[in-house]
């Protein structure tokens, strides 16, 4: 599975970081080192980065993305 996410699709349409994952927990921690750089959520909790992880597109394997 690949997944595709952009701060854009979770409704920070100022934000022009995107990114692909290989998997949910890929992603969920591409998410916290960029929510701790960019957006200065130093300890993102659970809760945000469960409901970053479903904003990202099912994008089925890299190699298709």
């Amino acid at each position: 599975m690949a997944l595709k996410y952009s701060c854009a699709s979770a409704g920070a349409d100022s934000c022009g970081f995107s990114t692909t994952a290989t998997d949910k927990a890929d992603l969920a921690r591409q998410l916290a080192d960029h929510l701790s750089r960019v957006h200065a959520v130093t300890t993102p909790t659970q809760t945000i980065l469960r409901y970053l992880v479903k904003c990202a597109e099912d994008r089925g394997s890299l190699a298709n993305a």
